[in-house]
């Protein structure tokens, strides 16, 4: 296992009781043990398992809940082909990943099955989509369409449903859902934007921008108390939120980028940068 001496790293957190990192994982750099530009993570719920977009590297690694590799994935030729990596979400065997203007969508062994859209700015067309993720009610999957201004909702079977957001959204970055909401975060101010599943704009909230709550958030994440936990690549923090979107907590972390939980509660966090590796806290 790599040490943590160089660039980029995931940081698991337990954030509660706020314990200090026991092991360090992933050198920057090319090899199978390594990262180059880290963006998007999340978790396979049923087996523990962490996978990560590795953006430079142009493939998704897998490591076991300890940090461990395992392998990685990401087609070099054809339909499949994997290129600058950015989220991705699963849902049962199922992991679909936001790439260029696309979505690629593999098995979770790393099997490619089919190329979703192209660049543009109609229907099934994207420019530069970032976070996504599934409804875990009925399969439907939001997309934040970065450069689009907007989110797409396609179907379980990636067909082509509906879009939103266009008059309210600057640069949506990651979306997440709740029983009573889509939220949105997104490089405006207010940053954090809450829809009805009526798909009409609720309500706005936590600041962004020099000397206010946030400056550049990245991805966020909502844990099981309500709590908002967004990381911050600008203030190289993690920034909680209670449910009342009131700021309890920062944790500082260089250069976050994606951030999940796991099913022990414990927060994942990529971080990329001069000054990121692996860490398990």
């Amino acid at each position: 296992m790599a040490t943590a001496n160089t660039l980029e790293r995931i940081f698991s957190v337990d954030y509660k009781s706020k314990i200090q990192p026991i092991v360090s994982v992933c050198n920057w750099g090319r090899g199978l043990e390594d990262l180059n530009n880290p963006q998007g993570v999340t978790i396979d719920n049923s087996t523990g398992d962490i996978y990560v977009a590795d953006c430079r590297n142009n493939c998704v690694k897998v490591f076991e809940n300890n940090g461990q590799i395992m392998f990685k994935f990401g087609d070099e030729e054809g339909e499949g082909k994997m290129y600058h990596p950015n989220g991705l979400a699963i849902f049962g065997n199922r992991i679909l990943i936001t790439h260029q203007s696309c979505i690629l969508n593999y098995q979770v062994n790393g099997k490619f099955t089919s190329r979703i859209g192209k660049p543009g700015k109609g229907e099934l067309e994207f420019y530069d989509p970032s976070g996504l993720t599934f409804d875990e009610s009925n399969g439907e999957v939001y997309i934040c369409d970065y450069n689009n201004h907007r989110i797409q909702i396609l179907s379980k079977e990636l067909t082509y449903k509906t879009q939103f957001g266009q008059d309210n959204l600057k640069s949506p970055l990651d979306v997440k859902l709740t029983k009573e909401f889509i939220y949105i975060l997104d490089l405006s101010n207010p940053c954090l934007h809450l829809y009805g599943y009526n798909l009409i704009l609720n309500k706005s909230l936590i600041s962004r921008g020099y000397g206010l709550q946030l400056m550049y958030p990245y991805y966020f994440y909502i844990d099981n108390s309500n709590n908002t936990l967004i990381t911050d690549y600008y203030f190289n923090s993690i920034s909680i939120f209670n449910s009342q979107f009131e700021l309890i907590h920062k944790i500082s972390i260089a250069y976050p980028s994606g951030i999940t939980v796991d099913n022990k509660g414990r927060v994942i966090v990529v971080c990329r940068g001069k000054q990121t590796h692996l860490d398990i806290f």
